[in-house]
């Protein structure tokens, strides 16, 4: 083995640890949460630290999902209805959005785009009054309809589906409208299909910003009935026990879906990513 060779050898070997040794400090606070939700409450804070107790608590999960007053799985079936709601009428509404906007010509596209690229940098807080009006006047206040209508419109999605579809050649749109097929055909049966990896990474970017919102949830549901996870998991914090564990269960068992929807995913969503990022 020549003296380069083993060079490069050794410069990936170096690499390798590196990165090996970043991952497991990025996956410090999920093994810190997995151990914790296995403990006592008094176990999460105790020094020395210890990641696996004697006494190891399953019961802890079992204790969320069936507690009395707030059932994490009554939590879990919100937060899914908002999710999937959520991100399908996110995905029709802003990819319609963003097929008019890269292949429709019409007088002020450019001016109206840029408008809405402008609104992303209004602070969400900002909405909260103006929203919590108008959620009083339509009566879906304290519904779950008053989280999942403002996922429908999501500039960051139209901005990512329109960089795949400005991809797309002209022509192809051409043929298709000299055949008779109209803009929503066109659309529904060429454009989508086409852009396949990047509608899935929009699902995935949209689903994870549904699953994780805790603010609006905070503010516009009052009644524990319509909780989602993400306030279950800051309800163990409220009673004067602080019980840490239950919290760690709790928010173990609500990165569940994300780690799953994200693995059925991978491929496309890294392919999605990186062919957003060099379009446009």
């Amino acid at each position: 083995m020549s003296i380069k060779n083993k060079k490069i050898k050794v410069e990936i070997v170096l690499k390798t640890i590196i990165i090996g040794i970043l991952s497991l400090t990025f996956l410090l606070p999920l093994f810190w949460m997995l151990s914790s939700s296995l403990k006592t409450s008094m176990q999460v804070f105790e020094s020395p630290f210890h990641w696996v107790e004697e006494q190891i608590r399953w019961d802890n999960y079992q204790r969320v999902w069936t507690h009395p007053e707030i059932p994490f799985y009554r939590l879990y079936m919100n937060s899914i209805i908002i999710s999937v709601i959520g991100v399908v009428g996110q995905l029709v509404i802003s990819s319609l959005a963003a097929y008019a906007f890269a292949k429709i010509d019409f007088k002020g596209k450019n001016i109206l785009f840029m408008i809405m690229l402008i609104t992303m940098m209004i602070p969400m807080q900002v909405m909260i009054i103006p929203r919590y009006i108008l959620f009083r006047t339509l009566h879906i206040y304290n519904t779950l309809w008053c989280i999942i209508i403002p996922h429908f419109f999501s500039i960051t999605v139209i901005f990512l589906l329109r960089q795949f579809y400005m991809g797309l050649p002209d022509a192809l749109i051409e043929a298709a409208r000299m055949d008779g097929a109209g803009h929503f055909k066109i659309w529904l049966h060429i454009t989508m299909p086409l852009t396949r990896n990047g509608i899935i990474s929009a699902a995935v970017l949209g689903f994870i910003n549904t699953w994780n919102e805790y603010l609006n949830p905070l503010i516009f549901l009052s009644n524990q009935q319509k909780f989602t996870v993400t306030l279950g998991i800051r309800w163990y914090l409220q009673d004067i026990a602080k019980e840490y564990n239950l919290m760690m269960a709790a928010a173990a068992s609500a990165i569940v879906p994300v780690v799953i929807f994200y693995i059925v995913a991978q491929d496309y969503f890294e392919e999605g990513i990186a062919a957003g990022s060099v379009k446009g």
